[in-house]
């Protein structure tokens, strides 16, 4: 196949309400959509800078992307995918490999995660997002039991850790499970604090909960908990290799986007599972078209795992309809490629 149009299609989309975590508050989301065309099928990557980026990374994202854009027009599709690697931007190179995933899968007319060699999986299991604990947190928990999820993910780090271990004991007569997400908020001291205060209920897992991870600070919280401590952003400050040898944690939260790609994150996933860690798949309410190429990924290195990708609710509106989420899982459509297709103002040429 050789790729006869390439676009790219920028988006802001407001959300709903503020996304607060310890490091950062999200209330639009920012990003650009590229689309690859061949004997008229089109395949869509969705290159979002990750909420931590200033507008100088922001701007680094969206200049590689163009540049990238603008290099493929005229090549082969397996032309294409060779040169992945090239491309210098994790959040560029993600979205440009995942355009050119889909297009194939399009063209063998099978499901993403099919085309690459998974087993068919109608259903990723996902935790529900609802923020940090807030006076509308109950609200959100409830609608989230109702919706039939088992792990309500929760925003941790946020306020005084008083007040949020008061809020999450109340939040546990009638909920599942917790997984906590501090985003680099707490001392070492601090965290087995708030950690202490909480153990008792029913926590699946705490991510990122030191401002400044080492092995061996991840390593003694560890020992400490029943529960699954993990590492998402640290990763590679911490390093792949030195984390999977020492296991100082149970668990890798991985964000495609800041890994850069599908054969990367596949790498990485693979590597962690050898070593004995749980893989989580998440995004940071990402597109439609993000949360959709996520979750194919996740169908191929954990199906078995409760994933974190059910965050388009968030968002006031989107670039496409979303997939279906329904008794605490997303549903993959039995469609080829992502199963969805951007729609109104960004499928138009």
């Amino acid at each position: 196949m050789t790729l006869e149009r390439v676009v790219l299609r920028p988006y802001a989309l407001p959300l709903k309400q503020a996304w607060r975590a310890a490091s950062a508050t999200l209330v639009e989301r920012r990003g650009m959509l590229i689309g690859v065309f061949s004997e008229g099928l089109a395949g869509w990557g969705d290159c979002a800078p990750l909420p931590s980026s200033d507008e100088p990374g922001c701007a680094w994202a969206f200049a590689v992307l163009e540049q990238a854009a603008g290099a493929l027009r005229g090549m082969t599709l397996d032309v294409a995918l060779d040169g992945i690697s090239g491309i210098e931007n994790a959040q560029a190179r993600w979205a440009v490999e995942t355009a050119l995933l889909e297009l194939s899968a399009r063209q063998r007319g099978q499901p993403l995660h099919e085309a690459l060699g998974a087993k068919p999986v109608p259903r990723v299991a996902v935790n529900a997002a609802v923020g940090a604990l807030d006076d509308g947190c109950d609200e959100r928990v409830a609608a989230a039991l109702v919706d039939g999820f088992s792990v309500l993910k929760v925003k941790v780090g946020v306020g005084d850790w008083r007040d949020e271990a008061r809020r999450l004991r109340a939040l546990a007569s009638g909920a599942g499970r917790f997984r906590l997400d501090a985003n680099r908020a707490w001392s070492e001291a601090d965290a087995a604090i708030f950690l202490d205060a909480v153990a008792d209920l029913p926590i699946d897992g705490v991510e990122e909960p030191v401002s400044h991870p080492t092995l061996e600070k991840l390593r003694r919280l560890q020992d400490r908990y029943p529960f699954a401590l993990a590492v998402d952003e640290s990763l590679f400050e911490l390093g792949p290799k030195n984390l999977f040898a020492a296991r100082a944690v149970r668990r890798l939260v991985m964000k495609p986007a800041r890994i850069g790609g599908f054969r990367e994150t596949m790498r990485l996933a693979g590597n962690a599972a050898a070593a004995g860690l749980e893989v989580v798949i998440t995004s940071v309410v990402d597109s439609a078209v993000g949360v959709a190429a996520a979750a194919h990924l996740a169908a191929l290195v954990a199906p078995e795992q409760v994933h974190g990708l059910a965050t388009s609710t968030w968002l006031a509106c989107d670039v496409a309809t979303p997939l279906s989420v329904r008794d605490g899982a997303l549903e993959l459509a039995d469609e080829p490629g992502l199963g969805l297709a951007p729609s109104g103002e960004f499928a138009q040429f």
